[in-house]
């Protein structure tokens, strides 16, 4: 276990602001003048109204988007957001895209089971892990995403929510799923948001609050997650 009074800021964001343009072509500021660091070993739980909000400060974290003002330094192997496409092509097959991805992130020697893991992962239907991604429903594409995502090991891993986190379900290839992001993730680094703050609380022990595109408040999670009950969500 990592004894966090003499860890080390993984990443760090320095007065960030993130802007956004809406349908109508007018500008929505997602993040104003944000500072904060994810320490090592920390679990963090994003708390926030806005998932746009949330998001916004996970893609600033993980190194994908660019911020219009402010600065991200990154000291780790950060993880894409778990369940984005990224730059996998929908031209290819399922095994494919999970081969080049095993050939930037995996080891040598692995690649063999690391497609296995994928395949089973993903649970596609008889036939597809061969079949282009834009054949598949969108039902196959978000398990595949979720299956690639968890495939490979990183020292931080960013995750946004997705429809497979969630705390009521039966399905038992989304409980598969599940099982496999907390195999993935136990003993790392996370930054996690999600409106299902029961799944949140299985994972992270700290916590911030977003407000506005501004940190509201910080400390465990389950004083954020009161804070904000009492004083955002009183409806």
């Amino acid at each position: 276990m990592i004894n966090k009074s003499s860890s080390r800021p993984l990443i760090s964001l320095r007065h960030i602001t993130r802007d956004v343009n809406t349908s109508k072509d007018n500008v929505r500021r997602l993040l104003k003048n944000v500072s904060w660091e994810l320490q090592e070993g920390q679990r963090v739980g994003v708390i926030a109204d806005s998932m746009l909000e949330a998001h916004a400060l996970l893609d600033c974290a993980a190194g994908i988007t660019t911020p219009q003002r402010g600065h991200v330094s990154i000291r780790s192997h950060v993880s894409w957001p778990v369940g984005a496409k990224g730059g996998l092509s929908s031209a290819l097959s399922g095994r494919q895209n999970a081969r080049f991805l095993q050939g930037v992130y995996g080891h040598g020697g692995q690649q063999r089971n690391d497609l296995d893991q994928i395949e089973r992962l993903a649970d596609l239907e008889r036939g597809y892990f061969d079949k282009p991604l834009k054949s598949y429903n969108k039902y196959m594409r978000a398990r595949f995403y979720l299956a690639v995502s968890l495939a490979f090991d990183f020292d931080v891993y960013v995750i946004p929510q997705q429809s497979a986190w969630k705390t009521n379900t039966n399905s038992e290839k989304i409980l598969r799923l599940q099982k496999a992001l907390k195999d993935r993730t136990s003993g790392k680094t996370i930054l996690m948001t999600n409106t299902d703050f029961s799944f949140l609380e299985q994972f992270c022990d700290d916590g911030l609050v977003l407000d506005q595109g501004s940190i509201a408040y910080s400390g465990t999670f389950s004083e954020c997650r009161a804070w904000y009950e009492v004083n955002i969500n009183k409806a």
